[in-house]
């Protein structure tokens, strides 16, 4: 669909008769300036954006030919835990999925409501797929020592909402929904801003459901940083493949830089800042 250009022709004449109109029209003139300055902006980050994007297909059309996809290193359909533990995280699966239906994703979709700006996307992926999760799990067991127990309590993103915005209200929104999910009474756990790093764009934040203790995550992505992330989905599986070449990897890395440096910034991000647990809590 075709985006209609604001000329200048289209600004609104005000008028003089009262000083009182004066005091609206001003103001009213002000807000219009903002608005066409915005839009302007918006409409050249989304042309800019979809003229990128369509170049970033090609050339992963182009990699796929020359790299066919690699073959999973597990392939023999086991499962990564054994029968007991495989249980138990079937069982945390379905708590997980009841406490995000019936507490998360109403308090998600009434903060959604309190700003017409922005939106949710892909709510119907909010949830992990249980084999990821069993993987996530089994790896943290094995690699990082943590017992069965703690492996799920430390699952950071078993339950995921992305928040997309326009580039020019993106970090005023961010820190709005920041507020407001503390609001509802969810806990802040850790924010990571990436917009200034080569392969990856956007903020991703951890919260906890106070009464179950659950953590979730919100990302917070623009239209483009968001598509970028799709699009590269495919080489981040790829580079965590350990059977996919080092000269592969060099490809895979380079693509999703290329991918990173077309997304446009939005003004003011760096305004909001990283956070641990340990500097949350001081």
């Amino acid at each position: 669909m075709e985006i209609e250009r604001l000329d200048e022709a289209d600004a609104v004449v005000v008028g003089h008769e009262q000083a009182g109109d004066q005091s609206v029209a001003a103001s009213e003139t002000r807000d219009l300036q903002a608005y066409r300055v915005e839009y302007r902006a918006t409409v050249e980050a989304t042309y800019a954006w979809d003229a990128a994007a369509l170049e970033l297909r090609q050339a992963w059309e182009a990699h796929e030919t020359k790299w066919p996809p690699p073959e999973d290193a597990d392939t023999d359909g086991d499962c990564p835990l054994d029968p007991e533990a495989n249980a138990e995280v079937e069982n945390a699966c379905g708590r997980i999925r009841e406490i995000a239906e019936n507490i998360i994703t109403p308090a998600m979709r009434a903060i959604e409501s309190e700003d017409p700006d922005r939106h949710l996307i892909g709510l119907e992926n909010c949830l992990k797929g249980m084999d990821r999760i069993k993987e996530k799990v089994a790896d943290a067991m094995r690699y990082k020592g943590r017992s069965l127990e703690e492996a799920v309590a430390a699952l950071k993103d078993g339950v995921r909402f992305t928040l997309s915005y326009s580039e020019q209200r993106y970090t005023s929104g961010v820190i709005e929904d920041c507020q407001r999910l503390l609001d509802r009474g969810f806990q802040a756990f850790d924010r990571v801003n990436s917009w200034e790093k080569d392969e990856y764009k956007g903020i991703n934040g951890r919260w906890r459901e106070p009464d179950s203790g659950l953590l979730f995550e919100v990302q917070f992505h623009t239209r483009a940083s968001f598509e970028a992330k799709q699009l590269t989905h495919a080489a981040y599986e790829r580079l965590r493949n350990p059977v996919t070449s080092d000269v592969e990897r060099d490809e895979l890395q380079e693509f999703q830089r290329k991918a990173s440096a077309e997304i446009p910034i939005p003004p003011r991000v760096t305004d909001i800042e990283d956070y641990s647990p340990e500097q949350r809590d001081g």
